[in-house]
């Protein structure tokens, strides 16, 4: 069963990345498939370190591990600028935010390593994570709130990759907090529970972005787009009245 799953997710993991190139969806959102090619290439490393070094695979799964939460939070960053584009002013602080928060989970892990050499042991990988799964779930759920309130327009792969990160993110969540309280046993069981859960996140994020679906245009940006370009509708405006005659001699020399 294990294997089923492992090679499924491999498949689907494979067939995004084609997909993704096929449709020229890896410039749009160059974060979230650099997460998909990690993760996609880290299991193929994990399984040669096994073969090769079985006493090394401890410390290599761990080192893969932080390179998975630091680009899965960079994921997090591209949602947000994309979703406020409209919104410059609102991204912006939005951003900082995210920065000042992951920045205390992290600072977090690191006084708590105060003793000792400054190395990422499997418990120290296990709280940030935690941590790190904890800030991405308010994040998920504020961009979330923010779009049905606003009713910011949204296009269907941005609206799979925030549906398929949220449900992974809000697994993760539960199944640390459980690990946290009922130990070994539960870790056992995670060994199926946790690869389940994410080939059923490849599955959704594979519907949503099978195909490149347009940006939705939000009134927000045509009226920015509007501000923007107030000089070019002056001008504009001028060359019409210019052009209309209302009988009236002379009235736009005055």
């Amino acid at each position: 069963m294990t294997q089923i799953i492992w090679w499924t997710g491999v498949v689907l993991e494979f067939v995004l990345l084609l997909r993704a190139t096929r449709g020229k969806l890896l410039f749009r959102f160059p974060f979230f498939y650099s997460y998909v090619a990690f993760v996609f290439l880290q299991s193929f490393a994990l399984f040669e370190v096994y073969r090769r070094f079985p006493n090394g695979y401890g410390s290599a799964y761990w080192i893969c591990e932080l390179g998975a939460l630091i680009l899965g939070s960079l994921i997090l960053f591209e949602i947000y600028r994309v979703a406020l584009r409209p919104y410059p002013g609102t991204a912006r602080i939005a951003r900082n935010l995210l920065y000042f928060v992951f920045a205390l989970a992290f600072a977090k892990v690191l006084v708590n390593q105060s003793y000792g050499s400054l190395w990422w042991p499997a418990g120290t990988i296990e709280e940030l994570e935690r941590n790190l799964r904890v800030v991405q779930g308010f994040a998920i759920l504020a961009i979330a709130v923010a779009l049905v309130a606003y009713s910011i327009p949204c296009s269907r792969n941005l609206k799979g990759i925030i549906l398929g990160y949220g449900l992974f993110v809000a697994n993760s969540i539960v199944q640390l907090s459980l690990l946290s309280h009922l130990g070994a046993w539960f870790h056992t069981l995670m060994l199926y529970t946790q690869p389940f859960s994410y080939l059923v996140v490849l599955g959704i994020w594979t519907a949503m972005l099978w195909s490149p679906a347009p940006e939705p245009i939000s009134p927000r940006a045509v009226l920015n787009l509007a501000v923007d370009d107030h000089q070019s509708l002056v001008a504009r405006a001028k060359e019409d009245l210019h052009g209309v005659d209302l009988g009236l001699p002379g009235a736009f020399r005055r």
